[in-house]
């Protein structure tokens, strides 16, 4: 499990390096720093990423997050994988937590290219830099339980996208089986996407209320309200996760077993 998704790391890490390279060449030969997506406020390669290589970064994680989830799901309806003498909610488990480990590993192995990226123009200030792009670093706006915050915030986000997928593909599979008509692909990728615009939907009328808590709230205005979006995404991450588990424990083994 985790030496496969290992070899998913190496391959977007390279990826990663392929495109700073070939973006860094053609921009220098073109002298073209406006490319698609990417803008410079400056005609030099140095402006250049350090106006994009925060977004270069999220392109590459979010082809990652995407791929990982396909293997997960793999996994989690594998019949193979299920023949491990070992409880199936803890495989599931270590499923989530490898995926997680991966995206850990793959995020601090960029962050270590972007440094190096910035050496040559800020120098020891580099690796600041980069990790405050994301939030990620102490300074004067940051305290250290907000810059932790932050941290705990992206790890929390990552696990219930996971958790999320799962659920999506649990239930929309249990829904196409109960269904009157012949369960086939488009009516699981209807139901998934139902539920998509279902989670999209709730989620937007949840974030507006807590900013209107917020606003109202004084002692919310003047510190960084990251705690509560970090309570409110662990809250429905633990709710998602036990209906994962309900649903492996009392659909998804079941119908692996009997095949």
């Amino acid at each position: 499990m985790w030496l496969q998704k290992l070899k998913y790391v190496y391959l977007a890490f390279i990826i990663n390096i392929f495109l700073i390279i070939f973006i860094s060449a053609f921009a220098t030969i073109s002298h073209d720093y406006d490319l698609y997506f990417f803008y410079s406020p400056e005609k030099n390669l140095n402006s250049f990423w350090a106006s994009n290589f925060a977004t270069i970064t999220l392109y590459v994680d979010l082809a990652f997050f995407a791929l990982t989830c396909w293997e997960d799901e793999k996994i989690n309806l594998s019949q193979t994988w299920h023949l491990i003498p070992t409880n199936e909610k803890k495989l599931f488990t270590a499923n989530i937590i490898s995926s997680l480990a991966s995206c850990g590993l793959l995020f601090l192995m960029q962050q270590i290219v972007n440094t190096l990226l910035f050496l040559p123009s800020r120098g020891a200030k580099s690796l600041s830099f980069v990790f405050s792009s994301f939030s990620l670093w102490m300074n004067k706006y940051n305290t250290l339980s907000s810059t932790l915050l932050h941290w705990l915030f992206i790890i929390l986000i990552i696990v219930f996208l996971y958790l999320f997928v799962s659920f999506a593909n649990f239930s929309s599979r249990i829904i196409s089986e109960t269904l009157p008509v012949k369960s086939t692909l488009w009516i699981r990728l209807f139901l998934i996407a139902l539920l998509v615009i279902i989670a999209v939907y709730s989620g937007s009328i949840i974030l507006s209320h807590v900013d209107g808590i917020i606003n109202r709230v004084n002692i919310l205005r003047n510190y960084d309200p990251i705690w509560l979006d970090d309570l409110l995404i662990f809250i429905v991450s633990f709710i998602l996760g036990i209906f994962d588990l309900w649903f492996i424990d009392k659909y998804i083994e079941p119908k692996i077993n009997n095949r």
